[in-house]
């Protein structure tokens, strides 16, 4: 009798275990990003707007760069939208608001295959948006400029701001290189702002050509666009370079408030009132400030001075790092770094490469435009000098880094 209860038991069990084979579900196979599409493409030539080859509009609506020190950071803006919707262009459902062509190719039995949608962006299907996301050069990777330990954040309008992409991507691993905006829900004239921010110091993370993907359905869809690389940066591209002396934007407030803050040593300066720490009291600066040590005060002034004119070079020519100025072999970047040690900042240092960054750093800020025309700009007709601030900003006593700032 047991025998029998046990063959029955096991005939039950290979009964069952064939009904789940037959009712489990079947899950769609997702199609794969082509992480190819940027293959070939320059830095400058990029595009900054594009229609996805899934029917959504995406933009790259600049960078906010790095601020070139240690705790910089450089936030990349993006926009996705799904357009508002058309009207078929065609002979059965001419004048219909349609999403997509084939609603206006088919009516019944009948079909017009030259029928479009007029929407912006217009494909032949179109689906809902799942998530959006934007690849950045891998953290800690053998050709990255960034470290593994390189901080990434952000947000989204629309959806969680997460790191890595296991549906589209290898899961885990994709943390190292991907931010998306998950859980998304567009309807149709809506539009998501993504913010992707990279910290640490970005002496070679420019903007070049990055894989944005958005995935509807099963499908995960990649193009070409504008975003964080390597490859241009101080390696290559980003050659366009504008420099003004310190004593320029000393005297002209009203065009260095359009690039401040700067952090420098670890400082942010912000601002051109004297007696607070800003950019006047940075600038402007006598011996009498800090008699202990009025070379410190001079580093002070020619880093402000360099990281205003890096700001105002990517400002107005987007990717640009004046990778074309070199000093001793030496990338302005590389200066920065070199010249922004510990050592150097404390406002007790005597070291003998103070000289040399100050000379450094001084020839960078004397150095000629280049690669690009400045007009217009806010340097092509500066307007008259305003030495108010500046005036009282010097030899007050108050030095940037001994008792301001602090």
């Amino acid at each position: 009798m047991r025998d029998k209860v046990k063959r029955l038991v096991m005939c039950m069990a290979l009964a069952l275990a064939s009904v789940g084979l037959v009712i489990a579900p079947a899950y769609a196979q997702v199609t794969p990003p082509d992480l190819g599409v940027c293959d070939g493409v320059a830095c400058n030539d990029a595009q900054t707007s594009l229609c996805s080859d899934a029917g959504f509009q995406i933009n790259f609506l600049g960078v906010d760069p790095a601020n070139f020190s240690n705790n910089g950071t450089a936030t990349y803006h993006y926009q996705l939208c799904s357009p508002a919707a058309g009207v078929c262009n065609g002979t059965l459902r001419n004048g219909e608001s349609c999403l997509e062509n084939s609603f206006c190719q088919k009516k019944g039995p009948n079909e017009d295959p030259t029928a479009t949608c007029s929407r912006t962006c217009a494909v032949d299907t179109f689906r809902g948006l799942s998530h959006f996301d934007i690849t950045f050069p891998e953290l800690g990777g053998t050709e990255s400029c960034l470290s593994d330990k390189t901080q990434v954040s952000g947000t989204c309008s629309n959806g969680n701001f997460v790191l890595g992409d296991g549906s589209c991507f290898d899961g885990p691993t994709s943390q190292s290189f991907l931010a998306k905006c998950d859980n998304t829900s567009l309807n149709p004239g809506q539009c998501l702002t993504m913010d992707v921010t990279i910290a640490g110091e970005l002496t070679n993370l420019g903007v070049g050509a990055a894989v944005v993907v958005d995935k509807e359905a099963t499908t995960c869809t990649a193009n070409c666009l504008a975003g964080p690389a390597c490859d241009c940066g101080g390696g290559g591209g980003g050659e366009e370079c504008l420099t003004r002396t310190r004593g320029f934007w000393g005297t002209h407030p009203h065009i260095a408030t359009l690039y401040d803050p700067v952090t420098v040593c670890g400082k942010e300066i912000d601002g051109q009132d004297a007696g607070t720490c800003s950019t006047s009291e940075a600038l402007c600066t006598s011996a009498n400030d800090y008699k202990k040590n009025p070379n410190y005060l001079t580093l002070i002034a020619q880093l402000t001075a360099a990281k205003l004119n890096l700001k105002a070079t990517a400002g107005l020519f987007s990717g640009a790092i004046c990778s074309s100025y070199e000093f001793n072999g030496k990338s302005i970047q590389d200066i920065i770094a070199e010249c922004e040690t510990t050592d150097l900042c404390n406002p007790n240092a005597k070291d003998a490469h103070l000289s040399y960054c100050i000379a450094a750093l001084d020839d960078f800020n004397n150095s000629q435009d280049t690669g690009f025309d400045v007009t217009p700009s806010p340097f092509d007709k500066p307007g008259p000098a305003d030495v108010t601030q500046c005036q009282l900003a010097r030899g007050n006593g108050k030095a940037i880094g001994v008792n301001l700032c602090q």
